[in-house]
């Protein structure tokens, strides 16, 4: 999910809610925190990366998956250009209210994650609860670095959510284990279908999950991932439908 620092019109506010793929059910009964419970920063050796959060598991899974994200787009010559910050926090709503699993304040220039204990609730229901929970809790991460580090390098205003959520999905679903990916691409479309699909804001809203599955679908295909990723950056991709709205 991408958190616009700029004025949105009403249904941009509403298809930016509609597609977090999270945000769904019901949030999860509060977990007690213990005494020691507080939230502490760490510096990840893994990557120009800093990570706020209460558990040192959380902060552990999250520099991890600030590794993965790295990897992922250092293939393409795509690299962070100023620290990237990760917060982890116990109550993440959208700005409508909903319950969420992550965001990129792009106007504070952080990552905010969902807590550990709120996943399984917060996905029950949706293709995300067969993922294991820490696989899960590090692609949220990835997802939401991959909207960090392209907004760094970005040249263009992207003109649509699609255009913003395409390379978070797409690499999010890559960064998966192999066998995690393929159970959550099964529960999808056939791949098949992947030459007719729309990445369109429409789309993104009514099946976010399904959107994932072939935006990783997509990129892979294309043998130009990493041209794709350049084109969004420029505010060039062709393969992403302009907004009616």
């Amino acid at each position: 999910m991408y958190k616009y620092p700029c004025k949105m019109s009403l249904l941009s506010l509403l298809l930016a809610a509609a597609s977090t793929a999270p945000s769904v059910a019901q949030p999860g009964v509060p977990v007690a925190k213990a005494a020691t419970d507080f939230p502490a920063q760490e510096r990840c050796a893994e990557g120009p990366a800093d990570v706020i959060a209460a558990s040192a598991k959380e902060r552990r899974l999250a520099c991890s998956a600030v590794r993965d994200a790295l990897q992922l787009l250092g293939r393409c010559g795509l690299f962070p250009r100023k620290l990237l910050h990760v917060e982890i926090t116990r109550a993440l709503r959208h700005a409508l209210g909903r319950p969420i699993l992550g965001l990129f304040d792009a106007k504070q220039q952080r990552v905010r994650i969902a807590n550990y204990e709120s996943i399984p609730s917060l996905v029950r229901g949706t293709p995300y609860a067969g993922i294991p929970q820490h696989e899960l809790f590090k692609s949220i991460v990835v997802h939401e670095i991959i909207h960090a580090v392209m907004h760094q390098n970005s040249k263009e205003a992207a003109l649509s959510l699609s255009a913003h959520e395409y390379p978070a999905y797409a690499l999010q679903i890559e960064s998966l284990p192999s066998s995690v990916r393929q159970n959550f691409l099964l529960s999808m479309r056939d791949e098949a279908s992947i030459d007719n699909f729309s990445f369109n804001d429409i789309v993104l809203s009514i099946d976010p999950f399904l959107f994932a599955a072939h935006a990783y679908w997509h990129l892979r295909a294309s043998g130009n991932g990493c041209g794709h990723l350049t084109a969004l950056l420029a505010g060039e991709a062709a393969f992403i439908s302009t907004p009616l709205y």
